[in-house]
Protein backbone atom coordinates (compact mmCIF):
# COMPACT_ATOMS: atom_id res chain seq x y z
CA UNK A 1 0.00 0.00 0.00
CA UNK A 2 2.85 2.39 0.81
CA UNK A 3 4.48 1.76 -2.56
CA UNK A 4 1.19 2.36 -4.38
CA UNK A 5 0.50 5.59 -2.51
CA UNK A 6 3.99 6.96 -3.07
CA UNK A 7 4.09 6.00 -6.74
CA UNK A 8 0.61 7.38 -7.35
CA UNK A 9 1.62 10.65 -5.65
CA UNK A 10 4.89 10.92 -7.64
CA UNK A 11 3.12 10.29 -10.96
CA UNK A 12 0.58 13.02 -10.09
CA UNK A 13 3.47 15.40 -9.31
CA UNK A 14 4.91 14.57 -12.74
CA UNK A 15 1.60 15.60 -14.31
CA UNK A 16 -0.14 12.26 -14.84
CA UNK A 17 -3.93 12.23 -14.70
CA UNK A 18 -5.59 10.58 -11.70
CA UNK A 19 -6.44 7.35 -13.62
CA UNK A 20 -2.96 7.08 -15.19
CA UNK A 21 -1.30 7.69 -11.80
CA UNK A 22 -3.61 5.03 -10.32
CA UNK A 23 -2.71 2.50 -13.00
CA UNK A 24 1.05 3.12 -12.77
CA UNK A 25 1.04 3.28 -8.97
CA UNK A 26 -0.98 0.08 -8.78
CA UNK A 27 1.30 -1.69 -11.24
CA UNK A 28 4.37 -0.71 -9.25
CA UNK A 29 2.77 -1.73 -5.96
CA UNK A 30 1.81 -5.11 -7.39
CA UNK A 31 5.36 -5.75 -8.59
CA UNK A 32 6.80 -4.72 -5.22
CA UNK A 33 4.41 -7.05 -3.43
CA UNK A 34 5.18 -9.97 -5.73
CA UNK A 35 8.95 -9.84 -5.38
CA UNK A 36 9.01 -9.06 -1.66
CA UNK A 37 6.44 -11.53 -0.35
CA UNK A 38 4.14 -13.29 -2.78
CA UNK A 39 6.53 -15.56 -4.66
CA UNK A 40 7.41 -17.38 -1.48
CA UNK A 41 4.00 -17.09 0.20
CA UNK A 42 1.87 -18.25 -2.73
CA UNK A 43 4.25 -21.11 -3.43
CA UNK A 44 3.81 -22.36 0.12
CA UNK A 45 0.01 -22.67 -0.13
CA UNK A 46 -0.05 -26.32 -1.14
CA UNK A 47 2.52 -28.42 0.70
CA UNK A 48 2.37 -32.20 0.61
CA UNK A 49 -0.20 -33.46 3.17
CA UNK A 50 2.36 -35.34 5.29
CA UNK A 51 4.84 -32.43 5.51
CA UNK A 52 4.71 -29.07 7.22
CA UNK A 53 5.12 -25.88 5.21
CA UNK A 54 8.57 -25.34 6.75
CA UNK A 55 9.66 -28.89 5.84
CA UNK A 56 8.58 -28.38 2.23
CA UNK A 57 10.35 -25.00 2.07
CA UNK A 58 13.61 -26.39 3.48
CA UNK A 59 13.53 -29.38 1.15
CA UNK A 60 12.99 -27.21 -1.91
CA UNK A 61 15.59 -24.68 -0.77
CA UNK A 62 18.22 -27.42 -0.32
CA UNK A 63 17.42 -28.86 -3.75
CA UNK A 64 16.84 -25.67 -5.82
CA UNK A 65 17.85 -22.64 -3.72
CA UNK A 66 16.00 -19.31 -3.89
CA UNK A 67 14.89 -19.97 -7.46
CA UNK A 68 12.98 -23.05 -6.30
CA UNK A 69 11.32 -21.24 -3.41
CA UNK A 70 10.32 -18.37 -5.71
CA UNK A 71 9.10 -20.62 -8.50
CA UNK A 72 6.53 -18.78 -10.56
CA UNK A 73 7.34 -15.37 -9.04
CA UNK A 74 7.58 -13.78 -12.49
CA UNK A 75 4.03 -14.92 -13.24
CA UNK A 76 3.01 -13.62 -9.80
CA UNK A 77 4.59 -10.25 -10.66
CA UNK A 78 2.76 -10.06 -14.00
CA UNK A 79 -0.52 -11.04 -12.34
CA UNK A 80 -0.08 -8.59 -9.44
CA UNK A 81 1.05 -5.79 -11.78
CA UNK A 82 -2.06 -6.19 -13.93
CA UNK A 83 -4.28 -6.87 -10.91
CA UNK A 84 -3.23 -3.83 -8.89
CA UNK A 85 -2.89 -1.62 -11.96
CA UNK A 86 -6.41 -2.40 -13.10
CA UNK A 87 -7.83 -2.22 -9.57
CA UNK A 88 -6.39 1.21 -8.83
CA UNK A 89 -6.61 2.56 -12.38
CA UNK A 90 -10.16 1.39 -13.04
CA UNK A 91 -11.19 2.62 -9.62
CA UNK A 92 -9.85 6.09 -10.44
CA UNK A 93 -11.56 6.06 -13.86
CA UNK A 94 -14.84 4.93 -12.26
CA UNK A 95 -14.48 7.66 -9.63
CA UNK A 96 -14.07 10.30 -12.35
CA UNK A 97 -17.10 8.98 -14.25
CA UNK A 98 -19.28 8.83 -11.13
CA UNK A 99 -18.23 12.30 -9.99
CA UNK A 100 -19.08 13.77 -13.37
CA UNK A 101 -18.43 17.50 -13.43
CA UNK A 102 -18.16 17.80 -9.63
CA UNK A 103 -14.58 16.53 -9.15
CA UNK A 104 -14.58 17.60 -5.49
CA UNK A 105 -17.42 15.20 -4.61
CA UNK A 106 -16.41 12.40 -2.22
CA UNK A 107 -17.52 8.92 -3.23
CA UNK A 108 -18.99 6.29 -0.95
CA UNK A 109 -17.13 3.04 -0.36
CA UNK A 110 -19.69 1.21 -2.49
CA UNK A 111 -19.08 3.60 -5.38
CA UNK A 112 -15.34 2.86 -5.18
CA UNK A 113 -15.76 -0.84 -5.96
CA UNK A 114 -14.56 -1.09 -9.56
CA UNK A 115 -13.21 -4.62 -9.58
CA UNK A 116 -12.60 -6.95 -12.50
CA UNK A 117 -11.00 -10.30 -13.16
CA UNK A 118 -9.76 -9.87 -16.71
CA UNK A 119 -6.35 -11.20 -15.66
CA UNK A 120 -7.68 -14.55 -14.33
CA UNK A 121 -5.72 -16.47 -17.01
CA UNK A 122 -2.48 -15.15 -15.48
CA UNK A 123 -3.62 -16.40 -12.06
CA UNK A 124 -4.28 -19.88 -13.48
CA UNK A 125 -0.83 -19.88 -15.11
CA UNK A 126 0.74 -18.82 -11.78
CA UNK A 127 -0.98 -21.68 -9.95
CA UNK A 128 0.23 -24.18 -12.57
CA UNK A 129 3.80 -22.88 -12.37
CA UNK A 130 3.84 -23.25 -8.59
CA UNK A 131 2.04 -26.58 -8.45
CA UNK A 132 3.97 -29.53 -7.04
CA UNK A 133 1.73 -31.94 -8.99
CA UNK A 134 3.58 -34.64 -10.94
CA UNK A 135 1.55 -35.71 -13.98
CA UNK A 136 2.73 -37.59 -17.06
CA UNK A 137 3.36 -35.15 -19.90
CA UNK A 138 3.28 -32.06 -17.66
CA UNK A 139 6.37 -29.87 -18.16
CA UNK A 140 8.58 -30.12 -15.09
CA UNK A 141 10.13 -26.63 -15.11
CA UNK A 142 7.36 -24.42 -16.43
CA UNK A 143 7.71 -20.97 -17.91
CA UNK A 144 4.76 -18.65 -18.37
CA UNK A 145 4.34 -19.81 -21.98
CA UNK A 146 4.76 -23.54 -21.29
CA UNK A 147 2.26 -23.30 -18.40
CA UNK A 148 -0.21 -21.53 -20.69
CA UNK A 149 0.28 -24.26 -23.29
CA UNK A 150 -0.30 -26.96 -20.67
CA UNK A 151 -3.51 -25.34 -19.39
CA UNK A 152 -4.85 -24.95 -22.93
CA UNK A 153 -3.90 -28.52 -23.88
CA UNK A 154 -5.64 -29.93 -20.79
CA UNK A 155 -8.79 -27.78 -20.62
CA UNK A 156 -9.02 -25.51 -23.65
CA UNK A 157 -9.80 -21.81 -23.30
CA UNK A 158 -12.13 -22.39 -20.31
CA UNK A 159 -9.18 -23.78 -18.36
CA UNK A 160 -7.88 -20.22 -18.02
CA UNK A 161 -10.99 -19.29 -16.04
CA UNK A 162 -10.84 -21.98 -13.36
CA UNK A 163 -11.64 -20.42 -9.99
CA UNK A 164 -12.97 -17.15 -11.40
CA UNK A 165 -16.11 -17.02 -9.21
CA UNK A 166 -14.33 -16.98 -5.83
CA UNK A 167 -11.79 -14.55 -7.26
CA UNK A 168 -14.58 -12.09 -8.10
CA UNK A 169 -15.61 -12.14 -4.43
CA UNK A 170 -11.99 -11.77 -3.33
CA UNK A 171 -11.48 -8.94 -5.79
CA UNK A 172 -14.46 -7.01 -4.44
CA UNK A 173 -13.16 -7.37 -0.89
CA UNK A 174 -9.64 -6.36 -1.93
CA UNK A 175 -10.88 -3.35 -3.86
CA UNK A 176 -12.90 -2.12 -0.90
CA UNK A 177 -9.95 -2.60 1.48
CA UNK A 178 -7.13 -1.42 -0.77
CA UNK A 179 -8.77 1.40 -2.70
CA UNK A 180 -11.62 2.67 -0.52
CA UNK A 181 -9.96 2.10 2.86
CA UNK A 182 -6.58 3.21 1.51
CA UNK A 183 -8.13 6.48 0.35
CA UNK A 184 -9.64 7.00 3.81
CA UNK A 185 -6.23 6.49 5.48
CA UNK A 186 -4.58 8.92 3.03
CA UNK A 187 -7.34 11.50 3.65
CA UNK A 188 -6.86 11.14 7.42
CA UNK A 189 -3.14 11.88 7.19
CA UNK A 190 -3.65 14.71 4.72
CA UNK A 191 -5.95 16.39 7.27
CA UNK A 192 -3.27 16.06 9.96
CA UNK A 193 -0.70 17.89 7.80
Amino acid sequence: MFAVSELEYQFRVLGASVPVAGILGGMGGGIVQAYTTMGFCTFMKAPAPQQSTVQVALEIFKREGFAGINKGVNAVAVRQCTNWGSRFGLSRIAEDLIKGKDKSRKLSDLEKVACDTWNQPIEVIRVEMQSQLKVAGRPEKMTISSAAGWVYKQNGILGFYRGVTPRIGLGIWQTVCMVAFGDKVKAYFEKKN
